[in-house]
């Protein structure tokens, strides 16, 4: 008699995983905005760092303990769609709230670069121009600086997070 195993894909691992970290990302965005801290500081990119990798880790755990292997390429497979799903849901969700709901949040971090900018003695023009082309590459930035991260994350992660089919062991 046949035991019916379930095992789980690449794509609905990183999908839940993916959502999973994009509700993350969305809580703590919010919880800036009203701690009226500027989102888009560096300083909480490292903090979001943290949460990626554990949440990577995670989907990695739950992927092995599923198919009892993973290979270096499905982890990296995994961490390619939870950077997809979070990138893209969590860049929707914070483009909507910081053009429509509360266009304050990007207001702040315009600010903040003027003001890195004056530190540096740039002349006024050249600020306008830096501010402009800002404001129109932010978005697309954004996403692909988002989702190079990630996978690349994912790729140093899924080093140490791999466990090879026993066939493949030596």
């Amino acid at each position: 008699m046949e035991e019916n195993v379930q095992t789980s894909t690449v794509r609905s691992v990183g999908i839940k995983y993916g959502l999973i970290s994009t509700l993350i990302s969305v809580i703590f965005f919010i919880s800036l905005v009203i701690a009226g801290q500027n989102a888009f500081d560096n300083t909480w990119n490292w903090i979001g760092l943290i949460f990626s990798i554990v949440i990577l880790v995670l989907a990695h755990i739950n992927f092995k303990d599923s198919n009892n292997y993973m290979s270096y390429g499905q982890g990296v497979g995994i961490s390619f769609w939870i950077a997809l799903v979070s990138v893209l849901l969590g860049g929707i969700f914070t483009y909507i709230y910081s053009t429509i709901i509360d266009p304050s949040v990007m207001e702040l971090f315009y600010e903040k670069q003027i003001e890195q900018f004056d530190e540096q003695d740039m002349p006024q023009e050249q600020i306008d121009v830096a501010i402009e082309w800002t404001k129109k590459l932010f978005w697309p930035l954004y996403v692909f600086f988002g989702m190079f991260f990630s996978v690349l994350v994912g790729v140093i992660v899924s080093i140490f997070t791999q466990k090879k089919a026993p066939e493949q062991r030596f």
